[in-house]
């Protein structure tokens, strides 16, 4: 038997989880059973709390997977990562530019960043939920357990649907296809010492489910609110609504739409939650968990060693108005051809600058602060601003040249929602009603002059689509849009730095769609070997 130290075996043998680990002291001198662990929780659900805290706070780490890398910092990192991935986001091909393998296409490989650093927070936070469901039973009937424990199903479901999606093509027609090991609580200690065979698509699908369903079977018997559990930021945790939502996004990524439409209503329905107003996102925002339109996020405090960092953070490589990557030329922003069809009308056209390097939604202070790094091109390798970088998110406390990057980050607004609802409604035979759902939407909130020529299901998509691209821009959802979708990632003439322009097919085996499974753990993971580590790809070809 080979040695498991590497990845999975590194995340699977020992819990990050204080609040689990403090049960092996309350015995002293015996040896702690499962049972006994579990009647403690029962007794001192604190303890359990803890553990789900841990959970949550799995999703950023400092550095942990590369020492220097300063593109390694959780969840955070995965988002801006998979966006680079697209045709919507760029940046200076300069050293600044920490998630320039992202956006060259380059590191999808077994030893590439994106692989690797997805791989190993994900499994982290899976064996966290882990260690929070064996010593949860299934069975429990106390109401703060059972919603602990959902918490636990809730997240893993997330982690799971993230992997499926990055190390495979897509769900729909490769259902049969090799994606990632399954590691549960029932086999967690198996696969640590032996070993963890990959199961197809399908199965990981099967588990995602699974969890998913259980959490919020879970939820709705325990009747206990997030805000119940913890004061501060409650939505750090998954609430009900944000439960049916993260499901709402299983079964879209499925095609099985009038599921998906179906749970996108009743989060709706049960939520708490409103879109920003047009107002609201008139000027820099999306910075804070408290935002009403937050269902789920990631809560930042100041004193997490990535602000303390200074620029190892979110808001370092997005943020046009904090100190960090920003500030010394890799500022991120789109192209010209999405710029200019987004309606003068609709309020997020302001969320980027023009060519003239200015945006509706700046005050003078703040379109002054920008200039003042100069201005430029993104081919060249200056400092300045070029034009259409984003101006989409503030700075923490919305203090210019901000170094305390504490802003929280977006996992889940309210605003999917009504997406998903229109999509799965036209998409399942009802196009009327689901164009409906987004004028409604893009009026109210958005474009108050929104108007459409869309008709068939298919047009309605592919519109929604394209706002979905604009709503979302920089919180990850647009890489995940192009593989459900099958659409190419075609970046010819849209003014990349010409070692990022590619013409990548759609639906193919190429390298730039299916991360390879990190090569430790091909090395150090018995069950996997070397013929189905990666399928076999034709090489990237950029064109100018």
């Amino acid at each position: 038997m080979k040695n498991l130290n590497k990845l999975i075996a590194t995340v699977l043998i020992g819990s990050t989880l204080v609040g689990c680990n403090d049960l092996d002291a309350v015995y002293e001198g015996s040896y702690v059973t499962n049972d006994q662990k579990a009647a403690t929780l029962e007794a001192k659900p604190e303890l359990a709390l803890a553990g789900v805290t841990a959970i949550a706070s799995t999703a950023v780490h400092f550095m942990s997977i590369y020492a220097n890398n300063h593109g390694d910092f959780g969840i955070p990192a995965l988002l801006i990562g998979m966006d680079s991935q697209g045709t919507d986001m760029l940046s200076r091909n300069v050293g600044y530019n920490w998630f320039q393998e992202y956006e060259a296409l380059s590191g999808f490989d077994s030893t590439g960043y994106g692989p690797n650093i997805m791989w190993l927070t994900l499994y982290q936070q899976i064996n966290s939920a882990n260690s929070v469901l064996v010593n949860i039973p299934a069975d429990t009937e106390n109401a703060e357990m059972q919603m602990y424990r959902a918490q636990a199903l809730g997240y893993r479901a997330f982690d799971y649907w993230m992997l499926a999606q990055n190390y495979q093509i897509n769900y729909f027609g490769h259902e049969n296809l090799p994606c990632v090991p399954i590691i549960t609580e029932e086999n967690m200690e198996v696969a640590a010492n032996e070993g963890c065979a990959r199961s197809t698509t399908e199965q990981v699908y099967v588990q995602i489910l699974s969890d998913i369903n259980n959490a919020i079977a879970l939820a709705e018997k325990s009747q206990v609110s997030v805000s119940q559990l913890i004061d501060s930021k409650p939505r750090r945790m998954l609430s009900l609504d944000a439960m049916y939502g993260l499901r709402a996004r299983i079964y879209l990524t499925m095609h099985k739409y009038a599921e998906a439409a179906a749970d996108a209503d009743k989060a709706i329905s049960l939520s708490s939650c409103t879109p920003y107003s047009i107002e609201e996102v008139s000027h820099p925002s999306f910075t804070s968990l408290n935002d009403h339109s937050w269902m789920w996020g990631i809560a930042i405090a100041e004193t997490d060693r990535v602000v303390t960092s200074g620029i190892v953070n979110f808001p370092s490589h997005i943020c046009s108005f904090a100190y960090g990557y920003v500030t010394v030329g890799a500022w991120r922003g789109t192209n010209a051809k999405f710029f200019n069809a987004i309606p003068e009308s609709d309020v997020r056209r302001g969320w980027f600058l023009d060519e003239n390097f200015h945006s509706d939604n700046l005050t003078e202070e703040q379109e002054a602060y920008l200039k003042s790094y100069g201005t430029g091109s993104v081919k060249d390798t200056g400092a300045g601003i070029f034009p259409y970088v984003n101006v989409k998110y503030d700075s923490y406390n919305s203090v210019l040249n901000q170094n305390t990057n504490a802003s929280d980050i977006p996992l889940m607004r309210i605003e999917e929602m009504y997406y998903i609802k229109a999509e799965g409604l036209a998409m399942s035979g009802q196009v009327a009603q689901g164009l409906e759902v987004l004028t409604n939407f893009e009026k109210t909130y958005r474009n108050p002059d929104f108007s459409t020529k869309a008709a068939t299901a298919e047009e309605v998509q592919e519109l929604i689509w394209n706002k979905r691209r604009l709503e979302f821009w920089g919180e990850g959802l647009s890489w995940l849009d192009l593989k459900r979708l099958n659409k190419g990632i075609d970046r010819r003439g849209l003014g990349f730095p010409a070692a990022f322009v590619y013409n990548v097919k759609p639906d193919t085996e190429e390298e730039a769609w299916v991360y390879a499974l990190p090569r430790t753990e091909v090395q150090y993971n018995d069950k996997i070997n070397e013929n189905n580590r990666e399928m076999t790809r034709p090489q990237v070809i950029a064109e100018d």
